[in-house]
């Protein structure tokens, strides 16, 4: 975007900002991308884990996140109660790490941690 923004003449934005503003965005929508590709392997995996039938892993009642469990009968259930508990606990999930049994067992560690 090389023109410049303009309001009524004057300058809103040099072309520099332009710039970095459209780079922001484009982190924020690779990050958008990574945490639902990580839901989405997540449900999956819980999902897969439940209908196997060897281990707690999915089954509902048995994970960090269930207290958070809403409806377990539709959608993303174990994605909507990780999400609800990581709110309310000021968690954050590292959206590169895929592994699953250490959160499902205990959770999401505290930032710092």
């Amino acid at each position: 975007m090389s023109e410049q923004i303009s309001f009524i003449g004057k300058e809103l934005f040099s072309d520099k900002e332009v710039a970095e503003m459209e780079r922001q965005a484009n982190v924020l929508i690779e990050y958008a991308k990574e945490k639902r590709n990580w839901e989405n392997a997540f449900q999956r995996w819980s999902d897969r884990k439940s209908q196997d039938g060897t281990s707690p892993y999915g089954c509902c009642g048995f994970g960090s996140m269930c207290d958070w469990c809403d409806d377990p009968g539709s959608g993303r259930p174990c994605v909507r109660a990780l999400n609800a508990m990581c709110r309310e606990k000021h968690l954050t999930i590292n959206y590169k790490q895929r592994d699953f049994e250490t959160l499902w067992n205990r959770g999401v560690p505290r930032k710092g941690v």
